[in-house]
């Protein structure tokens, strides 16, 4: 590579010189051009320090640093954000972003981006999937580098729409923006009233917001009931609500799993409650295609 940039450097020097030697009458029409040419005789030392530097340069550059990443649901479409600090090498010119389904040596390039771009929005990635992610650096002389440490990510949150097992048409909404379920959550127990004594409980659910590590929560439940009792007028019925009889009652929901979330209250005087994730966003619509 040196001795190319050498020979080039001659070649041109020699052409250059024509327009230095004692000029015959012809060669003198060519005045200006070898006035401009002059020119570039004085820059010509920078000219081929670049260049031959970038040619000579056979080190590879380092690393980005730092790589992270996100699942989200918060926006249109689910998908996966990355972010990494630039290489400490100065020379850089792409960054390279690969990507695998389990963490060995099949990583499949699947975008390159440009500095300063230190970052890469990955869309193309399924529900519950564990994806791996290494970027590398290429610099402007064509050296690759080594690959970052791989970072994996969990394609999985608890925003969504959960179903209420064993409870028709009854669903939980947890914000994916906010983590959090709604203000006031309402599950009606029992059967239809027609007889006396048939019972109906409610329970009102306050606002939890999920810890986003664990996906998990805690509040409390208001029970209220209502039965069916003997009325005062002709009909003979009447239906009765009972409210504040009965002592709020803590709970904790547990998210973390997409196919088996939970609402255990500590008392053990109700039974559990489980959920199941529809992969649907809470107007209805599929998250993933």
């Amino acid at each position: 590579r040196a001795s190319r940039c050498q020979r080039e450097g001659r070649e041109f020097e020699s052409r250059l010189s024509l327009c230095f030697k004692a000029p015959s009458r012809g060669f003198c029409l060519f005045y200006n051009h070898c006035k401009a040419m002059s020119w570039i005789f004085l820059l010509l030392p920078f000219i081929f320090f670049m260049s031959c530097g970038d040619l000579l340069d056979e080190e590879a550059p380092k690393p980005p640093e730092k790589l992270g990443g996100y699942f989200t649901l918060s926006e249109t479409f689910p998908k996966v954000s990355l972010k990494w600090d630039k290489s400490i090498s100065d020379d850089v010119s792409e960054y390279h972003i690969f990507r695998s389904q389990s963490n060995d040596f099949s990583f499949d390039s699947i975008a390159i981006v440009k500095p300063p771009v230190q970052l890469y929005k990955d869309t193309t990635i399924n529900w519950l999937d564990s994806v791996y992610y290494k970027v590398r650096s290429r610099d402007r002389a064509g050296n690759v580098g080594s690959f970052s440490e791989p970072l994996e990510i969990f394609c999985y949150k608890a925003g969504g729409n959960w179903e209420i097992i064993n409870f028709d048409s009854s669903y939980l909404c947890v914000n994916p923006q906010t983590n959090a379920t709604p203000e006031i959550f309402r599950l009606v127990l029992g059967t239809p009233f027609e007889t006396l004594g048939d019972t109906s409980g409610i329970m009102d659910f306050n606002q939890v917001f999920l810890d986003t590590a664990l996906w998990t929560g805690g509040g409390w439940m208001y029970y209220t009931y209502k039965v069916l009792e003997a009325g005062n007028d002709t009909s003979g019925f009447d239906t009765v609500t009972y409210a504040n009889t009965i002592a709020p009652e803590y709970f904790t929901i547990d998210l973390s799993e997409p196919e088996g979330g939970t609402i255990i209250f500590d008392s053990g005087r109700y039974g559990s409650i489980y959920l199941e994730h529809t992969v649907k966003s809470c107007n209805g619509d599929n998250l993933f295609p």
